[in-house]
């Protein structure tokens, strides 16, 4: 059996879980091999008999340079595929959404499985619910994961489809009101960009170019192109990862004018807090293992204000 495993990771926490359960497919098959998203092409799948699939959950399903490769995909014919992600504390959506665009390719979903990862944007508390995670214990559950995918992959193709898992229902909760409002806003949910090019390092550094994940930025063109708008970002599903990972100030966001804006809508359409809401309930039964005190996630303490230096967020070596 051939195995590959293709995957997004923006701050590391998806990548942690990719490895671990390559590490096991690699125990349990002839070859595995692992791409991360942009490495990957259409074709590649040609040559494999499983694949996996993982991202984070960005407003309740995949990443749009995820569903834009799965988009891209042939008819898959039947082949096996099981999807994994990593989230906060909402990711009911996900597996409904994305399991129902895997068998639109023709692929056969033999598995999903989500962890627990750490959650950085401007706006979430800084330490997050899941500060911490994946840990070792849920890098173990992965790397086992990958041990069962395989058994699972060869005991369908030898005639027990029963272990085909059933189509994930969708789930009314109260992340449906959030996202509602997402769309009803018609803009990025976590913030505007903003380019500045007298305070950019180009070429010196090139981390918003490599690290755009739908590759909106061209610092190497005159003009120079930034986001989506051509000098000013509205990624409608909520990625400021630019801004958090420029040095030097170039990328910014009026962020006291957008809460008053944006923040201002979401608490008048919407009562109480969803996402401390969710939260309560993943550590109520028992789901989240907290690795830090309850007492220290303060809404009062979100990441751009605990994290104002730049950059905010360094990328770990891969």
């Amino acid at each position: 059996m051939r195995c590959l495993i293709i995957y997004y990771s923006q701050s590391g926490s998806t990548r942690k879980i990719a490895r671990a359960i390559h590490k096991g497919l690699s125990r349990s098959t002839e070859q595995c091999d692992i791409f991360a998203i942009k490495e990957a092409k259409p074709q590649d799948l040609d040559r494999y008999d499983l694949i996996g699939l993982g991202s984070p959950v960005w407003c309740g399903a995949e990443t749009p340079n995820v569903r834009r490769f799965v988009e891209s995909l042939a008819h898959q014919q039947g082949k096996h595929i099981f999807t994994f992600n990593t989230h906060g504390v909402m990711p009911e959506q996900y597996f409904p959404a994305v399991v129902r665009r895997l068998k639109a390719r023709g692929f056969t979903v033999i598995g999903m499985r989500d962890w627990f990862g750490d959650v950085r944007f401007q706006f979430a508390p800084s330490p997050y619910f899941t500060h911490g995670h994946p840990d070792e214990i849920e890098l173990r559950e992965a790397e086992t994961f990958g041990v069962e995918m395989a058994e699972t992959s060869r005991r369908i193709s030898a005639g027990e489809t029963q272990l085909i898992p059933p189509v994930p229902p969708y789930v009314l909760t109260e992340q449906l009101l959030v996202l509602a409002e997402f769309y009803r806003a018609g803009r990025n949910p976590h913030g505007y960009m903003r380019y500045d090019e007298k305070k950019c390092l180009y070429p010196k550094c090139r981390l918003c170019m490599d690290h755009c994940l739908m590759d909106y930025i061209d610092l190497s063109v005159e003009p120079r192109r930034f986001g989506s708008e051509g000098k000013e970002c509205d990624m409608w599903l909520g990625c400021t990862f630019c801004e958090m990972i420029c040095p030097s100030g170039a990328i910014s966001c009026d962020w006291e004018g957008f809460m008053k804006e944006f923040g201002g809508k979401i608490h008048a359409a919407i009562e109480g807090n969803p996402l401390e809401n969710a939260a309560e309930a993943c550590i109520g039964s028992g789901r989240l293992r907290m690795l830090i005190p309850r007492e220290e996630v303060r809404f009062d303490r979100p990441y751009l204000m605990v994290h104002n230096k730049r950059p905010r967020f360094k990328i770990e070596n891969e």
